[in-house]
């Protein structure tokens, strides 16, 4: 299967979540596993959550170049090599559970890389 290879990965597109309450303290949220799987190819638009010291919580978008059992290399649109005029190529794990936020403000259990939306899509408000 040359060229086709498929890297699978839980998603968390629609999980169900626990909320615990407990006496004391702030409620917390809870991802449940999720039955729904992830498919990645060559040439798919994906993102990917940084989880270094002073970047935490961003996301870069990227295209897929390769793809391996358990890693996939991707080249990110808007990170620049330092040591080239080029785009930024790295592996990343195809699968990782981002490390939770200090202050639980964030759902636990969600991954680290995920579908980029469509592009050319509204995104609309509304008042309650």
């Amino acid at each position: 299967m040359a060229g086709k290879q498929i890297a699978t990965a839980k998603l968390p597109n629609y999980p169900k979540l626990k909320v615990k309450f407990p006496s004391s303290g702030p409620a917390g949220i809870q991802l449940v596993e999720s039955q729904h799987k992830l498919y990645f190819e060559a040439g798919d638009k994906i993102e990917v959550l940084c989880q270094d010291s002073g970047m935490r919580g961003y996301w870069f978008r990227c295209k897929i170049l390769r793809v391996s059992e358990k890693r996939l290399k991707v080249q990110y649109d808007d990170i620049l090599d330092c040591d080239a005029p080029e785009k930024l190529e790295e592996w990343i794990p195809s699968y990782r559970v981002a490390i939770p936020d200090k202050l639980g403000t964030r759902c636990t259990g969600h991954l680290t890389v995920r579908p980029r939306p469509l592009e050319g899509t509204t995104t609309l408000y509304f008042d309650l």
